[in-house]
């Protein structure tokens, strides 16, 4: 009874986390009053603070968050995998679909004694370890929470917001906008939905991504987190140590419940199992037919014996335990080996073309305010999504994966979609691994940017000789860093704005209101870094 007690409140702590987590990214918007800072499930994340931490040389306070979690994994097992992660939630959902389809058709999920295609995810975590220390971060594209969230921030919840707001629309239509229906429809732009649904590139590949590891999830229950997952790798690790483990030592008939139940594949047909692959689903304890299977802590004292994968009841006079088989076979550690070594060599390959100059205008030129220079930007950038789903007016876009495999996703500012609102600072505060300073309303306003520059051959005053003060109109600084001479153009008076570059942060405003089109009398270029 208490076992099945374990498995409700199990789902429900599963159940909740993802919700909680689904709510925070919610939230995440202008003006940022969620009662969770939406970087917490990052700083919580051993693998992509760690990875990070190396490739910038640098230590980051979420190491200390997730040094707590690893403790935790020591002393009672991966149950992260198992209660806390999302996107492990995710796969567990699809897999109960599947099953229960499957029993339509009388099938049921059989599984062979655990793989060394397990193993495949030590391969991974070293390789990205051995990126990291070459100064290369890749934690943005295979951490299971970032996934997630950008997922969820890029294409969930853009979609759910567009489909509501979209049905408002044309029931306001429909019924003549009556009043109380329109007061309705506004308090949910400033509640439930976003003032505007906003919209980002690359979506399509971001979603990919995550179906493919949910495709994979058919194929094999939580295949990404048995085979692929550095994450899971990485709490596996300390895991193997861990002092609650489980005890099926009273089952004699070994009926192979509990081996084709396990999620995780990580029982042996002799009853055994292998304690880091273990997510404490607690399936195995409820489900078994004999009631034999339990959980305990391990003595931290008594002898310790062989006894053929399965030791005696914790309730007997001395608790043995079994030592795993070894966790590499000799095939197995020389096929690791080569993938590593493999992998080292493509470190030292050249890293990518950030350095290289950039044309005016194009979408990597510009960072968020309070960006690292360039270079420490990229690496310490995990690509959650955080600040490009915070910012009010949508400019923060994730950059294409033409500009170099480096620096994909990371955020940059699209300046024909929006710009910097100057009374804003929220991108800082959400930024998981400092890639994006923290800055105070005041400092925030005096961050340079970019500068904006005029090309005279497509300004109206300029190349027409016509008046346009536009962009001095919508400058935000008090005391205008576009200011306005008059001269003779064509014979005569014209007022001609110009840049004060000692006053510019470059927040792009003027460039998106500027009138002239396609392109622009006005653009911000990145100057250098700050």
């Amino acid at each position: 009874m208490i076992a099945k007690h374990l498995l409700l409140i199990r789902r429900l702590v599963q159940t909740l986390s993802v919700f909680i987590l689904v709510f925070i990214i919610w939230n995440t918007r202008y003006p940022l009053s969620g009662f969770i800072n939406p970087e917490f499930y990052f700083l919580i994340d051993p693998f992509a603070m760690f990875i990070t931490a190396v490739a910038e040389r640098v230590f980051l306070p979420g190491l200390i968050y997730s040094a707590l979690l690893l403790v935790i994994t020591f002393a009672i097992g991966r149950a992260f995998c198992g209660w806390i992660c999302p996107l492990g939630a995710l796969l567990d959902f699809l897999s109960w679909s599947q099953q229960s389809v499957m029993k339509l058709f009388r099938k049921k999920t059989m599984e062979h004694d655990p793989l060394s295609l397990r193993h495949i995810k030590y391969a991974i975590l070293a390789g990205v370890f051995i990126f990291a220390l070459f100064g290369i971060q890749l934690a943005w594209f295979l951490d299971p929470i970032t996934i997630f969230v950008r997922t969820f921030s890029f294409n969930v919840h853009p979609f759910i917001t567009g489909v509501i707001d979209g049905g408002f629309m044309r029931l306001l239509k429909i019924t003549d906008y009556p009043i109380w229906l329109e007061s309705m429809y506004n308090t949910l732009r400033e509640g439930f939905l976003s003032l505007s649904t906003p919209k980002f590139f690359h979506t399509g590949i971001i979603l990919v991504v995550l179906a493919v590891i949910m495709m994979l999830s058919l194929v094999k229950r939580r295949f990404w987190c048995r085979y692929l997952c550095p994450l899971g790798a990485t709490l596996a690790l300390t895991a193997k140590g861990t002092f609650f483990q489980r005890d099926a030592g009273g089952c004699k008939k070994n009926c192979g419940v509990c081996m084709n139940l396990c999620r995780m594949n990580a029982i042996r047909s002799d009853n055994s199992y292998i304690r880091e692959e273990c997510i404490l689903c607690l399936d195995c304890v409820v489900l078994c037919p004999n009631d034999k299977t339990s959980f305990f802590f391990k003595k931290l004292w008594g002898s310790e014996q062989h006894t053929g994968g399965q030791s005696k009841h914790p309730g007997s006079e001395q608790n043995i335990w079994v030592r795993a088989n070894p966790v590499f076979s000799r095939a197995q550690f020389i096929l690791m080996l080569h993938g590593l070594i493999l992998t080292s060599l493509g470190a030292t390959a050249p890293r990518h073309t950030r350095n290289k100059p950039q044309r005016p205008g194009t979408e990597s030129n510009l960072r968020p305010p309070g960006a690292l220079p360039e270079e420490e930007f990229v690496q310490r950038c995990i690509r959650c999504g955080n600040c490009m789903k915070v910012c009010p007016t949508n400019v923060l876009q994730p950059s294409s994966i033409g500009k170099g495999l480096g620096g994909t996703w990371s955020p940059v500012l699209d300046t024909r979609r929006g710009y910097c609102e100057y009374q804003c600072n929220l991108c800082g505060k959400v930024c998981p691994t400092d890639a994006i300073r923290e800055l105070t309303i005041k400092h925030k306003q005096q961050f340079k940017i970019g500068l904006g520059v005029f090309n005279k051959k497509i300004c109206l005053p300029y190349a027409k000789g016509e008046n346009c003060i536009v962009c001095e109109e919508h400058c935000p600084v008090p005391d205008k860093a576009i200011k306005i001479r008059t001269s003779m153009v064509r014979g005569k008076l014209i007022k001609l704005p110009y840049v004060d570059t000692d006053l510019c942060i470059g927040c792009a405003i003027c460039e998106l209101k500027c009138p002239t089109a396609p392109d622009k009398g006005i653009v911000v270029i990145k100057v250098r870094d700050a």
